[in-house]
């Protein structure tokens, strides 16, 4: 007679489109381990292709059978193919649905990796002792608050019972970047990665992670809605956000960008800083203006077709509370704007061309304001001979001419303070420095 989970275990092998054949041979290893007889092949197939019948009549509710039948053999089967106990509860979770799966799945996931393969074993008998479970949910929060990011991560997708605490409590990032692109979706949580896609990838490393960053790579049909439902749930307890790095690739789709915004929604957590890359560059003013004007001081911003809307950007909370800024591939603002920049104590644009007298008004703006400042303008037009006919020569306290770069050094007026210019005629820039 076939042992209990028969049922659920030919269902899982299903899912993870084995035959029938492979399907009795991971039948077979899972027998040899608890030393029970193995039913043939043939009467094997008998029973699979009669549970398949079952599961794909249009009269039935498959995700139903599953509460007939225990699930313990495909747990001892995900131990036997080395998955990690988060990726053996969601797979059990796709396969017979979340609402199915529970923590006791999770203490015979426990028992079996512990090589403890005693199917009867009842749980009541054991010793009454205070494990975790047990423990006041005071003690739940106050450990769960100090656990890292990959540590929740996989609690939430284990136990139930743990995961309304978990996302519950709101949490600091240093760190968290989110990267779109048309077959992967990678999301970094500080030094924790998560990359989903359809298939394995050796180019899924996002150029912010560090290579020593711990990962987890989810290989799914299904990836963007996986990513985007965690993706939700990340955002949803974030507290604060250090550095925010949002990153569409030119594959992305419209849909996931509509998802993410939708995800952006209900979220109240501070940003500091965010770098953000978009493919249509008015998505970027769309992503800004979730974040809490005065809490963002940084803000970098690229878009693939360099022609973003200027205009709109200055009149936004979040620019004119900012600190620094950097926009030099985003797009070219019209020279009449460039006052709404001075507030920055630094700032990175790109303008069209960059005349003689517009220099000696933002000199002599530069020279009135308080603090230091340090302020650069690219220009594909830069013609270096326009900056320079803008400096009074009687300041020029020093000046190092050098193959493509050109340094002054000029003293301001009844002050202390000097402003110096740095030329790079290579890359058509050119910085103006207020300091001491």
């Amino acid at each position: 007679m076939p042992p209990p989970g028969l049922h659920s275990l030919i269902v899982y092998d299903n899912f993870e489109w084995k035959t029938a054949q492979k399907s009795h041979e991971n039948y077979q290893n899972i027998c040899d381990l608890l030393k029970i007889p193995v039913i043939s092949l043939e009467e094997y197939e008998t029973e699979f292709y009669g549970i398949l019948k079952e599961i794909y009549h249009p009269k039935l509710i498959f995700r139903n059978l599953a509460k007939i039948d225990n699930l313990k053999l495909g747990i001892i089967s995900d131990v036997l193919a080395g998955k990690s106990i988060e990726k053996s509860y969601e797979d059990l979770s796709e396969t017979f649905g979340a609402e199915n799966i529970d923590d006791l799945n999770f203490f015979w996931n426990y028992r079996f990796y512990h090589r403890c393969y005693d199917l009867d074993h009842d749980q009541k008998l054991d010793p009454e002792r205070k494990d975790f479970l047990n423990l006041p949910i005071e003690i739940h929060h106050k450990i769960l608050e100090n656990l890292d990011v990959k540590s929740r991560f996989t609690i939430r997708k284990v136990s139930r019972s743990l995961r309304d605490i978990i996302d519950s409590q709101r949490v600091d990032y240093s760190y968290m970047s989110i990267d779109f692109g048309k077959k992967s979706i990678r999301l970094k949580l500080n030094d924790f990665r998560l990359n989903y896609s359809e298939s394995s990838c050796a180019d899924f490393l996002a150029e912010w992670a560090s290579p020593d960053a711990e990962k987890i790579e989810i290989l799914d049909k299904n990836f963007q809605k996986m990513a985007l439902k965690d993706l939700e749930i990340v955002l949803k307890s974030a507290k604060t956000v250090d550095l925010f790095v949002v990153h569409f690739e030119g594959s992305s789709s419209k849909f996931q960008f509509e998802s993410f915004l939708k995800a952006m929604e209900n979220t109240t957590f501070d940003v500091k800083q965010t770098f953000i890359q978009v493919k249509r560059s008015g998505e970027a003013l769309k992503i800004l203006s979730h974040f809490k004007p005065g809490k963002l001081e940084y803000i970098s911003s690229k878009s693939f077709d360099k022609n973003g809307n200027l205009n709109n950007l200055v009149e936004m909370e979040q620019f004119k509370k900012a600190k620094e800024l950097y926009i030099e591939e985003y797009g070219i603002p019209d020279f009449s704007l460039i006052d709404r920049f001075f507030g920055f104590k630094k700032f990175v644009v790109r303008l069209d061309d960059i005349q003689t007298k517009e220099v000696i008004l933002v000199q002599t703006a530069l020279e009135k304001l308080p603090n230091d400042r340090h302020w650069t303008f690219y220009s594909d037009n830069l013609v270096c001979w326009n900056v320079e006919q803008a400096i009074d020569p009687s300041r020029i306290i020093e000046l190092d001419d050098q193959d493509f770069l050109t340094f002054y050094e000029t003293k301001i007026p009844n002050s202390e303070d000097y402003i110096s210019f740095v030329l790079v005629e290579w890359d058509h820039h050119f910085t103006m420095k207020k300091h001491q």
